[in-house]
């Protein structure tokens, strides 16, 4: 089994909590401008591989539009959530940066700003050498990242909201002030109802690195894989051609197999 990494720490005990704190998340039109994308540079086929899947709410709509799914994720008890709403995808407890080659696909995605999780460039790198491995030779790999403005905003800034019975505490530990490259934190209280009107606690604690373009393509690089597009993602998460750290809270990666590192 691969080893318990920070992601899966975090995630483990908000999995039962996760679809209600996102309830809030359009998954379907950010699949129908993902897909928009994806055709736009020349997506080959309809074999999908999501990383850091979660409880299913990143393929779902894939499976909706007729793709065969793999998802991937290093949380047991979010990979359960995904295996009780997705019987039809295959799934796989995995960590991102020691995937082993499952197929080729046409398409390995990684959103919700997972990779963000990884403390260093090598895990990066790492990471992106699983999707190189499990790549189809003409296939596209397309990721999220939060930017620049997420660590001074979001992760700097405390938020409290609601889902039925469920209150969701957010708490920044970032600045406004953050700079390229830092390290950010941020915790979320998850108060749940029992019986005999009692609530009970949940904490969960997600630390993020920011990745600067540049060396997120150089990590791409060393991994085989060659940046084909950077596009900011808007509120609605509509995309668009001029990503820019201040402007957009993430950016989304397009990358292809590099010269020579073509699967057959």
């Amino acid at each position: 089994m691969p080893e318990r990494t920070a992601d899966s720490a975090a995630y483990d005990p908000f999995a039962p909590f996760y679809d209600a704190f996102t309830a809030g998340s359009d998954y379907d039109a950010w699949t129908r401008h993902v897909l928009a994308l994806a055709d736009e540079y020349g997506l080959a086929g309809r074999k999908l591989l999501d990383l850091a899947c979660g409880t299913g709410n990143s393929f779902v709509p894939f499976l909706r539009a007729g793709f065969e799914v793999t998802g991937c994720d290093a949380s047991e008890a979010m990979l359960a959530e995904a295996a009780r709403k997705a019987p039809a995808a295959k799934l796989v407890h995995a960590d991102v940066r020691e995937l082993p080659t499952l197929d080729r696909f046409h398409l390995v995605t990684c959103f919700d700003d997972s990779l963000n999780y990884l403390s260093e460039e090598r895990d990066l790198a790492s990471a992106f050498g699983s999707i190189a491995a499990n790549l189809h030779r003409e296939g596209l790999a397309m990721f999220d990242l939060n930017t620049l403005l997420a660590y001074r905003t979001t992760f700097a800034t405390d938020s409290v909201s609601a889902h039925g019975d469920v209150l969701f505490a957010w708490r920044g530990a970032s600045g406004g002030d953050a700079a390229p490259g830092c390290r950010a934190e941020a915790s979320i209280e998850i108060f749940s109802p029992r019986e005999r009107g009692l609530y009970e606690r949940v904490t969960s604690v997600h630390a993020q690195r920011h990745f600067p373009r540049e060396r997120v393509v150089a990590a791409l690089g060393r991994a085989g894989l060659a940046c084909a597009g950077v596009h900011g993602v808007l509120a609605d998460g509509a995309l668009v051609p001029d990503a820019d750290e201040l402007l957009q809270l993430k950016v989304l990666y397009v990358a292809r197999l590099a010269e020579g590192g073509v699967h057959k």
